[in-house]
């Protein structure tokens, strides 16, 4: 009877802490005044910055929390962003409850945050327990992540739909499900605002010192409009926004009459994101013709590998594909069958980086070199191992191809190398 009796104030006091905890974080919450959550299947870390720098140019005391390549915490009076820690388990989304605590401390006006769930349910947790968000910002809809949010596109719209706000304001780039969003938002008492990538110039974009899209500068805007800020103070501050880790540049690296240039696209992890860049790179560059794809695949996202063999690389024209990670026989065996139009193939699977480091310094000057498929796995360690070569400042063509925000790709050469497997084709 004693033992029944202690297991029941033991299980009642679990109980009242936990009570206790969440209120606790319900005050911190309503310390915040304005509080914008950031959603979407790609840019999400870049419009979470671009927001933050928009409210920063207005003297807003304003926090900003990315989860994408490099998690981070930053505010509006430092420059030196904290690295969000985390543990051997990985991103949990109980880590916000963390960053609430810190942000309250500050007196901030105004927090500006990345939606780290991806799990449907978590993704409601996150916006009702978490964020309790007054505006909602969705960056897009794409197909990724379809083995957790899918596996169709519309479960993926409905899961960003349970992060919109009562009583607020829903912000999106047009999409295929403004009126479903609009029925939801509806309900919520919610007002629905689309952004006009259209009325973001060429010249407003040329002012990037990275790729940047209409759509993301078109979100800032209309916040902007929303608080009444001006567009003109609106784009300084995401100008002066400092860049997402993940976001793509260019980088020169070999001999310096004739560099290699690299762009990271790997943290553009899904297809259609990975498309546009290609598209609108070949379309403005066509001068550029030689082109090398790093393709880095991941065994935990073997769906996205397959994905990429048949709806992205076949439309790819390369001289060279080198594929490095892990379960690339998707892609190879889409080579094979002549799916995929490279005029050769090296398989670094399960090789280190290092391996890909070596064959790119062997290249002939001038490529352009594009890494897609994952930045984790691998393609992170790449990039910072060509970043650790000797780089030299960019030609002024090239200057002017990185500030226009396009990009380029490319290759050319037979090479055979100790244990690498090359495929040429004739």
């Amino acid at each position: 009877m004693n033992e029944l009796l202690y297991i029941s104030i033991f299980a009642g006091g679990i109980i009242l802490f936990g009570i206790i905890e969440r209120i606790k974080l319900q005050q911190k919450i309503r310390k915040i005044p304005k509080r914008i959550l950031v959603n979407g299947i790609r840019g999400k870390s870049t419009v979470t910055r671009l927001l933050m720098g928009i409210l920063k140019e207005e003297n807003y005391k304003v926090a900003g929390k990315t989860t994408g390549t490099m998690p981070r915490l930053f505010y509006w009076d430092q420059e030196e962003e904290i690295e969000i820690i985390r543990s051997l388990q990985g991103p949990n989304i109980s880590e916000q409850k963390w960053v609430i605590k810190e942000v309250a401390k500050r007196d901030v006006e105004a927090l500006v945050t990345e939606c780290m769930a991806v799990d449907p349910e978590y993704q409601l947790t996150f916006q009702k327990r978490f964020v309790q968000s007054t505006i909602t910002v969705i960056t897009n809809i794409f197909e990724d992540h379809l083995d957790v949010m899918g596996p169709t596109l519309d479960q993926v719209a409905e899961a960003f739909s349970e992060t919109i706000p009562n009583n607020g304001y829903l912000i999106m780039s047009p999409n295929p499900y403004e009126n479903y969003f609009r029925q939801k938002a509806k309900r919520k008492n919610t007002k629905v605002l689309i952004a006009k990538p259209e009325e973001v110039t060429q010249k407003e974009l040329d002012r990037f010192s990275y790729m940047m899209f209409r759509e993301n500068v078109a979100i800032g805007y209309v916040l902007a409009d929303l608080w009444g800020i001006n567009r003109s103070v609106a784009l300084e501050g995401m100008i002066h926004a400092p860049r997402d880790p993940g976001a793509l540049i260019v980088k020169a690296f070999g001999s310096k009459k004739a560099p290699n240039y690299y762009f990271n696209g790997f943290a553009a992890n899904d297809a259609t994101s990975t498309k546009n860049i290609w598209e609108r790179i070949h379309e403005e560059y066509p001068q550029l013709q030689r082109k090398i794809v790093i393709m880095n695949c991941r065994d935990d996202r073997v769906d996205r590998t397959i994905q990429f063999a048949k709806e992205v690389l076949p439309d790819l024209q390369m001289d060279q594909l080198i594929l490095t990670g892990k379960t690339v026989g998707p892609i190879v065996e889409a080579y094979e069958k002549d799916k995929i139009p490279a005029k050769e193939l090296i398989n670094l699977e399960n090789q280190k980086p290092e391996a890909v480091l070596e064959l790119l310094q062997d290249m002939p000057g001038n490529s352009m070199i594009f890494g897609i498929g994952n930045i984790h796995g691998g393609g992170e360690e790449i990039s910072h191992g060509i970043e650790a070569l000797e780089m030299y400042d960019l030609p002024e063509e090239i200057k002017d191809f990185q500030s226009k925000a396009q990009y380029h790709d490319t290759s050319q050469q037979n090479m055979t190398k100790r244990s690498v497997t090359a495929h040429v084709r004739n």
